[in-house]
């Protein structure tokens, strides 16, 4: 009779687990759960960039600057961001008849978003958005 040799065959199949979610998994999790927060602030900056621009403009033949950028905090703070996440700034001021006002808002995006936890990191996303003044307005 032969006797068989019993080779035992004890893998690190839990250890691969652990290092194959943490390392593969873990990352494509949390970039998902970035996205929508990347997609509504991108959103609310481009809706804040045209009321900023649109206040400006009805409030032609006076300077109406200050109130664009309250109405821009304002419109991102009804998405639940905080006026301290944006930043508004007027690349044209043109105010005269047939003018442009181009506003700019800048908004802070998270780079990593742990739901529950909050964010880490992050990086800023620029939009500008135009308004025309009326040839016949009258001012």
């Amino acid at each position: 009779m032969t006797k068989r040799a019993f080779r035992r065959e004890e893998g690190f199949v839990a250890i691969e687990f652990a290092v194959a979610v943490g390392l593969l998994l873990l990352p494509v999790v949390l970039l998902v759960a970035a996205l929508p927060s990347w997609v509504e602030r991108q959103h609310a900056a481009s809706v804040a960039a045209r009321e900023a621009a649109a206040v400006a403009v009805r409030a032609f033949p006076q300077d109406g600057l200050g109130a664009a950028v309250a109405a821009a905090e304002e419109t991102v703070a009804n998405y639940g961001i905080p006026a301290d996440a944006i930043d508004v700034t007027f690349d044209r001021v043109d105010l005269r008849r047939g003018g442009t006002v181009s506003a700019r808002v800048t908004i802070e995006m998270p780079a990593v978003v742990v739901p529950g936890m909050g964010t880490a990191g992050g990086f800023h996303w620029s939009v500008v958005r135009s308004r025309r003044i009326d040839d016949y307005r009258s001012g």
